[in-house]
């Protein structure tokens, strides 16, 4: 059996999506590929890429891989405490990574969707989107929104919004972008850690001094009612607006440069997700303006990414 999950990429609505605001996130075709086969030796788990810590609690003759941990969590959801059946797992995320560094495309997300999809079509159980999220939330920390998680369940480019209550299911629709607005992604050549910032983005919260958090909220909401880049425009000056009042380093000089580099194009360029490395993202109406920044790019220490619109979310087949 294979599963595969594709990664995101958050094209607004980072940080402002912990406060209510809709963030739209592009399911992107890097895939988190899961194998499951019988195992007459035993268990075996392999992970080209992403590994989760190594935590184990099953009883009996289970693996301590470290990657034999996603399983493991998956099945406990399932209310199981041991196997008697064996089975191989193999997991690849290796298209989201540049040499060792990850590249900021949802890894985790992905492999946690994949493992739990077949993890559940191999013990013939339902799947749902609300049990991936709580998955995926408890490998974190408790931290995040799962909007990376919902791109690789629905795929295509989404509308994510937490529901207002801790009970309530978050709202999930699709959208299309302007077919006039062009796009491209660029991998600033450093790892950022996502859990850390979104901590350090809740320490700062609770101070109570968030005028420029409601600004980029109300951004977040007017850019995904009318999506252009005036609108691309006034969100990245309010997401810029909150770094330098949250202190949260969103904006490295990586992006800077790249900030500047894109705006000699007539681009708007902003970082994607939590920032501080990892990914960003120009945007504008002239191809040939997004050629030459693309080009400009690659004569840098910085890298494009030739990623496209993945479709459709995670799928399985036997």
């Amino acid at each position: 059996m294979l599963c595969r999950a594709p990664g995101k990429i958050v094209l607004w609505g980072e940080y402002a999506v912990l406060a209510g605001a809709p963030a739209v996130i592009m399911a992107v075709n890097r895939y988190a590929q899961v194998d499951l086969t019988a195992s007459a030796t035993g268990w075996r788990f392999d992970s080209r890429g992403f590994l989760t810590p190594s935590i184990h609690n099953f009883t009996g003759q289970f693996s301590s891989a470290p990657a034999a941990a996603f399983a493991e969590a998956i099945l406990q959801n399932f209310g199981y405490d041991q196997l008697v059946k064996p089975f191989a797992y193999a997991a690849d995320t290796i298209g989201f990574y540049a040499g060792q560094e990850k590249l900021g495309l949802g890894s985790s997300a992905a492999i946690c969707t994949a493992s739990y999809v077949a993890l559940a079509r191999w013990l013939d159980r339902p799947s749902d989107l609300a049990t991936a999220l709580r998955l995926h939330s408890i490998w974190q920390g408790g931290t995040g929104s799962g909007l990376d998680v919902a791109a690789s369940w629905h795929g295509g480019v989404i509308a994510y919004q937490l529901g207002r209550q801790p009970t309530d299911p978050s709202a999930v629709s699709k959208i299309a972008l302007p077919a006039d607005l062009g796009w491209q992604v660029v991998w600033t050549g450093r790892s950022a850690t996502t859990q850390s910032a979104v901590e350090n983005f809740t320490e700062w919260r609770k101070r109570g001094d968030t005028p420029a958090l409601q600004s980029l909220v109300d951004a977040s909401q007017d850019l995904t009612a009318s999506v252009s880049l005036d609108e691309l425009t006034n969100y990245q000056r309010c997401l810029r607006d909150l770094d330098t009042t949250s202190h949260l380093k969103i904006f490295t000089p990586e992006h800077d440069q790249l900030g500047k580099i894109a705006a000699e194009f007539g681009l708007v360029y902003k970082p994607c997700g939590a920032g501080g490395g990892d990914i960003g993202i120009a945007f504008g109406y002239d191809p040939n303006a997004l050629a030459a920044f693309s080009k400009r790019v690659d004569e840098t220490s910085f890298q494009t990414l030739g990623v496209e619109i993945a479709e459709y979310g995670v799928q399985v087949s036997d």
